[in-house]
């Protein structure tokens, strides 16, 4: 014991009398204690991550290996496999660029028992899983997947390219009663997750865990009871119908820098919005002074008429052959927009989110048309007024609150984009989105891609969403309840500019921060699965269009014979 009334040592006759806690953590006092660890350093070993590589192809490479550096990660390329190693953290990023989310696959498939045998394996052999200590449990989580389906009104016809064996990691602490108990890890962090492709070969792996040093300090914790009453505080503006939390451990995503691991409480609720409920995104409150803490980005005010500055150029058409006299950059043609739901209806991570998202962009020469949080994210910006904002601009990124049905905002307007206004069918009877300038959208929130390709208890999701498309080439979001963060605007701007296509850049975005399953049944879980829903007319496939000046962009798909594809992938 170390006089506080929490044991942090594990003992065998403890460790077979472990509780597995995701959800149920008892009643705690005003005075319950929990530790807080601190973190060793990141340790960058470029020959183990070669090793790494090289066990995809039977530890030989079928090519040269090539190193590459940035800011954020070491990278290991052989062919089309690559390894990056997180320099933050020393955890590894792996794929097969030709297999890993790739529809035009079809692959042969491991059984769910022969995939965990082969994921269990690769971890093992190189080591890509905790070391046993007395202060974690590390467990087989779940499967989850990589799918495709076409648009077939009414109907499920998909395809499976993938199989995902995914790997937690648990803390283990006693209560003043002596009993030992698991508390989950959120975050990003302490997640693992290995893809298994044609013949089970794994074609991708994301996971990061940064080892204990020795504990820091014991602290005492909010209860549930004043972690409940402040996220009722922070959320003052809505009206709470159902609210629980649970106790975890927050470990932040691979890209991050860490020094000390914290108590943290995780809370989910609900609201009613309608006759619909709306499931809110999962909130983490620090339990004790150490944190996490989120920077705080102050909403602008907006005058109800004001009006973005006129763009540059105003066409695609004029885009490809200025882009030949000048470079985007310096002509300032691409342009960018973040609308967000934070504090008011308690996401605190939310104005960095955005904030991230436009700061990216903007240092990379883009324009910024607008960045409008709470009071000022009006949902006319998305409908009756979309052609002066969200459809004038190129690449849009909204965080907040969603479901299946639309995401929120707030007045003038009735304060949801609801799916039936935009139209049942793209360019009838409304023009969202695409129509003025619109590519790229991503709906950072609990949805709106929840769909019977992946889920139960929903219909498909093209009968909701099919309308969106009038020229827009990528509809990017969740199909599932998710989690409050920080980081993902900053973090898929930084991936699409280093000339990752969109969607690979959101699809890795949500491998890094989201965890693979969020503790809600469905339509809005277990499984948390990141989404993409995309056009093109036949051979102008969007799936692979990169943001302006990163690569390849196809033309807007406006003609009728436009074809709709929705991809998901396990987080």
């Amino acid at each position: 014991m170390n006089g506080t009334g929490i044991n942090i040592k594990k003992s065998p006759s403890i460790k077979s009398a472990l509780l597995v806690l995701s959800i149920m953590w008892p009643a705690l006092s005003v005075a319950e204690q929990l530790p807080v660890y601190k973190l060793a350093g990141p340790k960058i070993d470029q020959a183990r991550a070669t090793g790494i590589l090289a066990s995809l192809g039977n530890n030989k490479l079928a090519s040269e290996t090539k190193f590459e550096e940035n800011a954020k990660v070491f990278i290991q390329r052989a062919g089309a496999k690559e390894i990056e190693t997180y320099k933050a953290s020393g955890g590894f990023f792996l794929r097969d660029a030709k297999q890993l989310w790739n529809p035009e696959l079809k692959p042969t498939l491991p059984t769910r028992n022969m995939a965990k045998a082969l994921a269990d394996k690769f971890l093992a052999d190189n080591k890509l899983l905790p070391s046993s200590d007395p202060y974690t449990k590390v467990s087989f989580a779940e499967f989850t997947e990589t799918g495709v389906a076409a648009d077939r009104p009414g109907k499920i016809n998909k395809k499976i390219i993938d199989v995902q064996a995914n790997y937690k990691v648990d803390m283990v602490v006693t209560d003043q009663k002596g009993q030992a108990l698991l508390v989950p890890v959120v975050g990003g962090g302490g997640n693992f997750k290995v893809a298994l492709g044609d013949q089970g070969a794994v074609i991708g792996y994301q996971g990061v865990w940064r080892p204990i040093a020795g504990v820091a300090s014991v602290e005492e914790i909010l209860t549930r009871t004043e972690a409940e009453a402040k996220f009722k505080s922070m959320a003052g503006n809505i009206m709470v119908t159902k609210i629980e939390s649970f106790l975890a451990y927050y470990s932040a995503p691979a890209f991050e820098e860490q020094r000390l691991l914290t108590p943290v409480w995780v809370v989910k609720a609900e609201t009613q919005l309608g006759d619909r409920k709306m499931p809110l995104r999962n909130t983490i409150i620090a339990a004790t002074k150490y944190g996490p803490t989120w920077p705080e980005v102050a909403a602008k005010t907006r005058a109800k008429d004001e009006k973005p500055q006129p763009p540059l150029f105003k066409t695609d058409e004029k885009r490809s052959w200025i882009d030949l006299l000048i470079s985007p950059a310096h002509a300032e043609i691409n342009e960018a927009g973040t609308s967000w739901i934070g504090p008011s209806q308690g996401l605190g991570g939310s104005p960095a989110n955005a904030q991230g998202f436009v700061d990216g962009l903007a240092a990379a020469g883009w324009g910024i048309n607008f960045n409008w949080g709470e009071w000022a994210a009006f949902e006319s910006d998305w409908n009756s007024d979309d052609d002066s904002w969200v459809d004038a601009a190129d690449f849009v990124f909204y965080t907040g609150h969603a479901n299946s049905d639309g995401w929120t905002l707030n007045n003038p307007n009735d304060t949801s984009l609801h799916y039936s206004e935009v139209g049942a069918t793209p360019g009838s009877p409304n023009d969202h989105y695409g129509q003025q300038d619109l590519e790229w959208m991503i709906i950072a929130a609990c949805g709106p891609h929840q769909s019977s390709h992946f889920v139960g208890g929903i219909g498909n999701a093209f009968d909701r969403w099919r309308g969106i498309f009038d020229g827009l080439h990528v509809f990017l979001g969740y199909g599932a309840v998710t989690y409050d963060n920080t980081t993902e605007g900053s973090r898929v701007v930084e991936l699409a500019l280093a000339g990752w296509p969109i969607i690979d850049a959101w699809f890795r975005t949500a491998w890094e921060i989201q965890p693979s399953s969020n503790g809600y049944s469905a339509p809005d879980g277990p499984t948390v699965y990141v989404t993409a829903m995309y056009a093109h007319d036949g051979s102008h496939n969007t799936r692979n269009d990169h943001i302006w000046g990163t690569g390849t962009t196809v033309p807007d798909p406006r003609n009728p014979g436009q074809q709709r594809y929705l991809m998901w992938s396990g987080t």
